[in-house]
């Protein structure tokens, strides 16, 4: 029950959105909110049906031999280190990548404002970066 609890009070959210959605006047801003809603029950649906078919008694001990592999896959030096470097090339794709997209809409004259907005998320993510390696760098 402890785990479904958070779930239940998404699934009250959802359903609070969607109440919600039927009030506001603007058709744009009450479908955005009705489709956050539906998202929001439908992902909290799905984990309860996945939490009750995976606490089943017939399931416990194909449960048990998932969680124990799950363990050891996160205490694993091997793939502690591959999930390391597969976010430090995600990290220079996206900053390459964001790069590049600000250059292309800035040729096709794209708004000030959405070429300003990309070149500013390339910036936080490069601060960010920098950040959080020095954080980590204290702490190891």
């Amino acid at each position: 029950m402890k785990d479904l609890k958070p779930l239940i009070i998404e699934i009250t959210v959802g359903i609070l959105l969607i109440g919600v959605s039927f009030f506001v006047k603007f058709d744009y801003y009450s479908t955005m909110i009705f489709s956050m809603g539906v998202g929001i029950i439908t992902a909290s649906v799905i984990q309860v049906m996945r939490i009750v078919y995976w606490k089943n008694p017939k399931r416990q001990e194909l449960y048990e031999a998932k969680k124990r592999e799950s363990y050891i896959n996160s205490v694993d030096e091997r793939k502690q280190l591959l999930r390391m470097k597969a976010g430090y090339i995600t990290y220079q794709i996206m900053t390459l990548l964001l790069l590049a997209l600000s250059f292309i809409l800035a040729w096709m004259r794209a708004g000030a404002w959405i070429i300003g907005m990309i070149f500013l998320l390339l910036i936080f993510q490069c601060v960010m970066g920098v950040m959080i390696y020095r954080i980590l760098q204290k702490k190891m």
